[in-house]
């Protein structure tokens, strides 16, 4: 652990430095590591050689930014549906890989692969925002997530006294996780977006009980009233960040809140139009990223469920990563209890379930306050389904309370009216849930 203590240091140094690089330093970096990625890709990952060849392209023919779309974009269902031994690099011990599991708000559950190095990397990306927000060393911070996620010991830091944390289970009830912010007393409080409005609606005088300088949202996007929602109870500056499993910290807001800086300087984020064309500045694109970083299973053009709006605007706080702005709006819809408590979507996946390699796709809708419904679209048949779905069940019931569940399992799950896929969907008001 120690050894890797130097390294992540070294890595934050660096990255700190990029922040006041000129733009067209920046870009050049970023071309840099752009090529090494689809140099590397091409030549020792079978996935993205297979992917290449098809698409009849060569590493030689990356000559501008412009010519990466000649690289078909890889989906969720693509990396889902392959074998890992061919998104990774050859020759590479899968055991001593760490993995990560996800479907975001999807509800398309994959897994993808890190190495200590690239998780150094992405620790060091999350420190450098956290610091440049405002962040100090010897700052104690609660964070709010799912339980799965929590570090297994405590880092060199906190042994020494420095950057202590208190891990909070968003399985929690809103009054167990205050009573545990309120206990630790944490100058920052780091946390799921729909954890925090939770806590700031549930509790109209947060100032009064917990006392910290910044609080720290992700996982969801929230609309402006939430955010101001959040920000008033807790009595603190609310600095929102965008991330995602799959590639890290992708974009976060300053001070200034006048945008999310992108980190060009470890991911390439385009913005796509319906004919997968580049939008101009100002109009809405879908992302797709690629991953600078990342050599051990490398993501190129790799499609988020996300609609952004990239701005061409110099940010007043001087940095020089690009901005982005964001379309409005709530990731997932929270869930209701039967005793009336608010539950946080970003538990799902792969709760209820222990096992996600039989899944392709999964929804969670609450139809009232006395009826969840549970939609799977399963990859391949499972024996064991009976057991699986009372294990299921019965998790479902200590959370919710009595309340009835239905499993539909179906061959493919239908979109929203909009055309997205959401994971969790809720058509009961949660402000009327004590009436």
């Amino acid at each position: 652990m120690i050894a890797l203590i130097p390294r992540m240091l070294f890595y934050l140094h660096r990255l700190r430095r990029n922040l006041r690089l000129k733009p067209s330093d920046l870009r050049k970096l970023q071309w840099e590591k752009l090529r090494a990625t689809v140099k590397h890709a091409y030549e020792h990952v079978p996935f993205y050689h297979r992917k290449f060849k098809g698409a009849r392209f060569n590493p030689d023919d990356l000559k501008t930014f412009d010519d990466l779309r000649k690289i078909p974009v890889t989906t969720k269902l693509e990396v889902q549906a392959c074998d890992l031994l061919d998104m990774v690099t050859e020759n590479t011990d899968l055991d001593s890989l760490t993995k990560r599991r996800t479907s975001g708000s999807t509800g398309v559950p994959l897994t993808t692969l890190v190495d200590g190095r690239v998780s150094d990397f992405e620790a060091a990306v999350w420190m450098r925002a956290l610091f440049e927000d405002g962040l100090r060393v010897r700052d104690k911070m609660s964070v709010i997530a799912d339980p799965r996620s929590f570090p297994k010991k405590e880092s060199v830091f906190q042994r020494l006294g420095l950057a202590k944390r208190k891990y909070i289970s968003i399985f929690d009830s809103a009054e167990r996780q205050l009573a545990l912010i309120k206990e630790f007393k944490p100058d920052v409080v780091k946390g799921y977006a729909s954890s925090l409005f939770i806590l700031a609606e549930e509790f109209e005088d947060l100032v009064g009980e917990i006392e910290s300088r910044l609080v720290f949202s992700g996982a969801e996007v929230l609309d402006a009233p939430s955010k101001k929602l959040i920000s008033s109870r807790f009595g603190a500056e609310l600095f929102d960040c965008y991330a995602c499993s799959e590639l890290g910290l992708l974009a976060w807001e300053c001070k200034e809140h006048s945008g999310y800086h992108v980190n060009a300087d470890s991911v390439l984020m385009e913005f796509v139009g319906d004919g997968g064309e580049a939008v101009a500045f100002g109009e809405k694109g879908r992302v797709v990223c690629t991953g600078l970083f990342n050599r051990v299973m490398p993501l190129i053009r790799y499609e988020l469920d996300d609609v952004v709006v990239p701005v061409n605007d110099e940010c007043a706080c001087g940095r020089s990563l690009p901005l982005v702005k964001f379309v409005e709006g709530r990731a997932d819809d929270l869930l209701v209890a039967a005793d009336g408590r608010l539950i946080s979507p970003t538990l799902f996946f792969p709760y209820p379930f222990e096992s996600v390699d039989w899944i392709k796709r999964f929804r969670v809708i609450q139809e009232s306050r006395k009826r969840l419904v549970i939609q799977v679209a399963p990859k391949k048949a499972v024996e064991n389904q009976s057991q699986i779905i009372e294990a299921a069940e019965r998790k479902l019931h200590e959370l919710f309370g009595n309340l009835e569940v239905k499993f539909e399992f179906m061959e493919n799950i239908p979109l929203d009216n909009s055309g997205k896929f959401r994971k969790v969907i809720s058509r009961i008001n949660s402000r009327s849930r004590n009436r």
